[in-house]
């Protein structure tokens, strides 16, 4: 299923982040304040994996607007170097 950018518009709007591996809206999204470190912890589950992020209450407290970005960036194939 491709999601179009109107969908996808709409998707964020409502806080959910998207997975950057198969490009639709992780299966579940959890969320939890730190009281001991000052953040908020967040954990997204999809494709059978998991990713953690974190802001700090300070992160929080300068920003203009905090929006959900995309989850397993990392995941991705990475161009390659070539060296000669």
């Amino acid at each position: 299923m491709k999601l179009s950018a109107q969908k996808k518009f709409e998707l964020a709007l409502h806080d959910v982040p998207m997975c950057a591996v198969c490009n639709k809206p992780v299966e579940r999204m959890e969320s939890m304040y730190d009281i001991n470190h000052y953040q908020k912890g967040f954990r997204v589950y999809c494709h059978g994996q998991t990713e953690d992020a974190f802001l700090s209450d300070m992160d929080i407290w300068n920003a203009d607007s905090i929006r959900m970005g995309q989850a397993f960036v990392d995941k991705l194939p990475q161009p390659q170097l070539e060296v000669n």
